[in-house]
């Protein structure tokens, strides 16, 4: 382990994705990884980018990826396993500011609805903002109030394209943002 370290401090040159990545594809290949997506890889080239200053408040966009980027990965050896590691962080990076793009325009959807003195929609659309999904029940709770005010709430949180029914069915549905 300390001569890898030394060996990776010694190559402190280029960009630090690509000093990351290089840490991990060297990592791999000296504990003989038959998986070019092994965990402890991928969470070095994490480690490395976080070591060099980024990172602060997100990990390496990696697994974010589309999955035939990462079964692509898996074929790859050497620069081109860097190539197709770089072209993962970018989709990556491509699919979390879509995903941030979605969730500002939800958030100017909730902000733009009308409320009253004793509205509970500021804190729904806070919460729903927060959670992946959300249902009636967990609205409610996280808000304490009725599931029956939850689902009104709900409801006009999806009239205004705040959020979407992601079951397709008529009781126990559940929610996302668009």
């Amino acid at each position: 382990m300390t001569a890898w370290l030394a060996l990776v401090s010694a190559r402190d040159r280029g960009p630090a994705l690509i000093r990351a990545a290089r840490g991990a594809r060297d990592w791999m290949n000296r504990q003989s990884h038959a998986d070019p997506l092994s965990a402890d890889g991928v969470f070095l080239a994490a480690c490395l980018w976080r070591q060099a200053g980024f990172g602060r408040d997100l990990p390496l966009p990696f697994w974010s990826a589309p999955a035939q980027l990462h079964h692509r990965l898996t074929l790859q050896v050497g620069t081109a396993w860097l190539a197709a590691f770089l072209v993962c962080v970018a989709a990556a990076a491509r699919a979390a500011r879509d995903e941030l793009a979605g969730l500002q325009q939800a958030e100017a959807a909730g902000i733009a609805l009308g409320r009253t003195a004793r509205s509970h929609l500021p804190r729904a659309v806070d919460h729903v903002l927060r959670i992946p999904v959300v249902t009636a029940r967990t609205l409610a709770n996280s808000l304490s109030i009725s599931p029956q005010a939850a689902l009104s709430l709900i409801d006009r949180l999806v009239t205004a394209d705040v959020l979407r029914e992601a079951t397709g069915r008529a009781a126990w549905r559940a929610f996302t943002t668009p």
